[in-house]
């Protein structure tokens, strides 16, 4: 069964692409209708005129909808009750800008037909799929049925890995115009990279040109659109849809385990990946790399569990080292202790109906051991009390997905790549050789950003469904803002600082830096330091910084940019970087600019690489709903089926394998202006010959470690945010 797979991806793949092109390009005069539960029956014309921003009357012209309320509207009544709906939301406002159908009747045909074949499950199973004994019934919805079989299985099942032949040489300039760009709240990202796009699909080589030019962003758009809207209570962008969490009939594990083979939930949850691959046989879930089952003892997790998280895997650079005192404790009389990860912050977040909040702070023991946590009500509970499995599970929940929405897409997506990636396309020419080094490290990140916006940062997608957070678009006003304080300037991270700067490396505490990310990362960040401090020994002088002492055309325009975009986003800034970026300081002959900017360049380049694997190598947390999810039912101390199967298809996609950093892009290094292709080819390869040592050094290190991590290891870190 297994063997087919691929090639009935393919098929089924090529078959909805056809669809979705049919129904952007499809669109007659003909009246339109579909009974779906909205009831809409539209001709062309009037669809045109949905599409206008402004209707003065109604001009006598109602529909009727039956969609359980029997009202009868005009069109400027509706119109009105959608921009009510929309005006602040900007993925809305871009389907309708940028989908040709997003306000006619044929989107509920293409919608229509999306359910139609997501409920073919013994059709799906015949194919290998859908797992060969789990029904849909009793926890799945069209929209996590349609999304797991169209993401997850097809879309990343056609993907074939890159390699550094996919990174092309650049050709022009991208421009800052605002219709170019799709927004949620204080981000922007750009809808298309001038450098190639898609660039993602080895089956792009065989689309004629002017489809990917011209369709592509219709079809991108009205596809999300169409996901967006499913199992809303009313079809439609601005629905709202149901978690089931009060139902003791749905979305429950009694209900899906009952008369399987499963006894454990992680067991059941990866049936739905057990025999997924790629077309060139990769599998879909991410190789493990730690064994977790191991710290699950007589029906409960060991506490060096949540020490083996903290000090040596994925939350190493959140561990705070300092003394907190604790008094009138039962059975003691005081503590103080050494270590804590804090998250209370994030208990006010609101949360919808049934979920539990995220939150708490765990305390943790000289020699890494949690044995206090404080809850966002401000209650203190003590190892060995009777909620003290449930308030671990909350903190390790609240702390992998806390890394997932804060460190991995919004620092890691949006604050670097998302900001790196527009400035050197919009503000270097294409044969200057910064951009080309950059185009190593910001391939594919354009790509993968637009369809964040949509499935991780817009509402009503993959990560609003996953989290429990009642105004989930808000949060991408309130985490980038540099006044919240969650989002620091790059250079200005604790953890970043830490190390690149001597000083703060040597106030680190000696247990943190026994930590493979603090003790590895420092290894990859001096290789940076060392390629970029060779890179500006032949580029500083007269191409970077002209011979009158003036920053060159290029990169005033480079500052000049990243400080618009970063005030646009209100990301926080070193007040050196604003001088710099905000052009308050026009020389560049002095040892402080050129160290600022290296410093920013060395940072950018190590959070897209080390920094991007180490925070977005969840795979081995989400597997068990029982170890870590991104929402749960108040009280209860595992992630529900829906839920958790959602969070399965945001590893899911953002785990496929792209261009290692170890790789060879000289071909980037030809033609440039000014023609310095043999020095930098030169630096290339010492660089290389660097990550190799550092390869061989991190696996010496892994032979006498507690836990193995190869998270900062060149072996499997990748160029850049592409995934």
């Amino acid at each position: 069964m297994t063997g087919k797979a691929p090639l009935v991806t393919l098929l089924l793949g090529v078959c909805l692409a056809a669809l979705a092109g049919q129904a952007v390009a499809q669109d007659g005069d003909e009246e339109v209708c579909q009974a779906d539960g909205t009831g809409a029956c539209v001709g062309k014309a009037v669809r045109d005129e949905i599409h206008e921003a402004h209707i003065a009357e109604d001009g006598g012209k109602t529909k009727c909808h039956a969609d359980g309320t029997g009202s009868c509207v005009g069109k400027a009544v509706r119109d009105e009750v959608h921009e009510a709906n929309t005006a602040e939301d900007g993925i809305a406002n871009d389907i309708h800008k940028m989908c040709p159908v997003a306000g006619s009747g044929i989107r509920n045909y293409f919608q229509g037909l999306m359910k139609w074949f997501g409920r073919r499950i013994g059709f799906h199973k015949m194919l290998s799929l859908w797992p060969e004994d789990i029904a849909s019934e009793g926890w799945s919805d069209d929209y996590t049925t349609v999304n797991y079989l169209v993401v997850a299985r097809i879309m990343v099942g056609l993907y074939w890995t890159r390699d550094p032949s996919w990174v092309k040489i650049p050709t022009a300039m991208a421009t800052d115009k605002e219709e170019d760009l799709i927004r949620v709240e204080n981000v922007h990202a750009p809808h298309e990279d001038i450098d190639g796009s898609p660039n993602f699909f080895w089956m792009e080589s065989f689309v004629p040109s002017f489809f990917l030019k011209y369709a592509y962003m219709p079809a991108v758009t009205c596809f999300y659109s169409t996901l967006r809207r499913m199992s809303t209570h009313n079809n439609e962008l601005n629905g709202t849809f149901e978690d089931s969490l009060d139902d003791p009939f749905m979305n429950t594990w009694e209900v899906v385990m009952n008369n399987t083979k499963y006894k454990k939930k992680v067991d059941w949850v990866m049936a739905f990946y057990d025999n997924a691959h790629s077309m060139d046989g990769q599998p879909l879930w991410p190789k493990q790399m730690t064994q977790f089952s191991l710290y699950f003892k007589k029906d409960e997790w060991e506490d060096r569990l949540e020490y083996a998280i903290a000090f040596h895997l994925i939350g190493a650079h959140r561990v705070e080292a300092g003394s907190w005192e604790f008094g009138n404790l039962p059975g003691i009389e005081s503590v103080t202790l050494p270590f804590r990860v804090a998250l209370n912050l994030f208990s006010t977040f609101e949360v919808r109906l049934h979920m539990g909040r995220y939150g708490t702070d765990l305390y943790f023991n000289e020699d890494g051991l949690p044995v206090l946590i404080k809850t966002p009500d401000g209650e203190i509970v003590l190892r060995g009390d009777k909620s003290w499995q449930y308030w671990k599970f909350v903190w390790r929940s609240t702390f992998i997905t806390v890394i997932t929405l804060v460190d991995h897409l919004h620092f890691a997506h949006f604050r670097t790549a998302n900001l790196l990636s527009r400035a050197v396309r919009e503000a270097l020419d294409p044969d200057f050789p910064l951009r080309r080094l950059a185009s190593i490290f910001t391939f594919g990140s354009i790509f993968v950003n637009l369809q964040a916006m949509h499935t991780l940062a817009g509402p009503n997608h993959l990560l609003h469904r996953a989290t429990p957070f009642k105004e989930f678009t808000k949060l991408s006003s309130v985490i980038p803002s540099g006044d919240s304080g969650i989002i620091t300037d790059i250079t200005d991270l604790p953890a970043i600082k830490t190390l690149m700067v001597d000083e703060e490396w040597e106030k680190l505490h000696p247990k943190l830096k026994e930590a493979p990310f603090f003790a590895d990362g420092r290894l990859l960040v001096g290789a940076f330091r060392k390629l970029m401090d060779s890179i500006f020994a032949v580029s500083w002088e007269g191409t970077m910084c002209s011979a009158n002492g003036t920053y060159s055309p290029n990169m005033k325009r480079m500052g000049t940019v990243i400080f618009k975009e970063s005030r646009e986003a209100h990301y926080a800034l070193t007040p050196e970087a604003y001088e710099w970026l905000s052009a308050e300081v026009e020389t560049c002959n002095t040892g402080n600019s050129k160290r600022v900017m290296a410093d920013r360049l060395v940072a950018y380049f190590f959070i897209v690489t080390g920094w991007h694997r180490h925070v977005g190598f969840v795979g081995d947390y989400y597997a068990d709903p029982e170890l870590a999810t991104m929402s749960w039912k108040d009280g209860e101390k595992f992630g529900r089926p829906r839920q958790h199967i959602i969070t399965t298809i945001i590893n899911v996609f953002t785990s496929t394998h792209q261009p290692l950093l170890k790789e060879d892009y000289t071909h980037l290094f030809d033609g440039m202006k000014p023609d310095l292709g043999k020095e930098y080819k030169s630096t290339w390869k010492m660089f290389l010959k660097d990550l190799d040592e550092i390869e061989a050094e991190i696996n010496r290190r892994n032979m006498k470690r507690e836990i193995l991590n190869i998270n900062m290891s060149p072996l499997i870190l990748e160029s850049a945010i592409s995934k």
